[in-house]
């Protein structure tokens, strides 16, 4: 790459970590094109993207973005996953991506302006995503009502066992 060709590379790169909502590095040395391929696939129809950047490019895109702790972890070959989205969700096909692909190497991350070691990552992709949560949340919302719904339709049929209880009580 000529200079101008890597000032607009680590420009764009620039952007891309601004706007993101968080951002996985991992050790991809050792797998295939189409090991890689895979997770670039997986990654990408959650709507982030996952590359495979020069250390020197993504430390300078990072600095310019004041993110001077995963520095330490820009050393041998470095993939960025650039999270637009649901962190948890990504950060779960990479977890699952390292359990497959024995090569790949988890090093660290970055959400929220903190800093996560490889352990937080998986915990994050412990976590349930954003729709199982918002689908627990209408549960929870929605279960006093369907329970009043059904308190209510317990009265007349209660009335009615009654009244039958004393019909055939009478009958006998």
């Amino acid at each position: 790459m000529t200079r101008e060709e890597k000032e607009a590379y680590v420009s764009g790169l620039t952007e891309e970590i601004k706007e993101s909502d968080a951002l996985f590095l991992a050790n991809y040395k050792g797998l295939t094109f189409p090991q890689l391929t895979a997770i670039r696939s997986a990654v990408k129809e959650k709507g982030s993207d996952f590359k495979v950047v020069k250390n020197t490019l993504v430390k300078i895109a990072l600095h310019n973005n004041e993110i001077s702790e995963l520095d330490e972890f820009l050393k041998q070959p470095t993939a960025c996953t650039i999270v637009s989205g649901d962190p948890a969700a990504v950060a779960k096909d990479m977890k699952n991506f390292a359990k497959d692909f024995e090569k790949l190497e988890i090093k660290a991350g970055f959400l929220d302006g903190y800093m996560l070691s490889a352990g937080d990552v998986e915990k994050l992709a412990d976590l349930p995503s954003r729709d199982e949560l918002l689908a627990k949340a209408l549960a929870s919302m929605n279960a006093p009502v369907s329970n009043f719904v059904s308190l209510l339709g317990n009265i007349p049929r209660s009335l009615l066992n009654v009244l039958t209880a004393i019909k055939d009580q009478k009958e006998a």
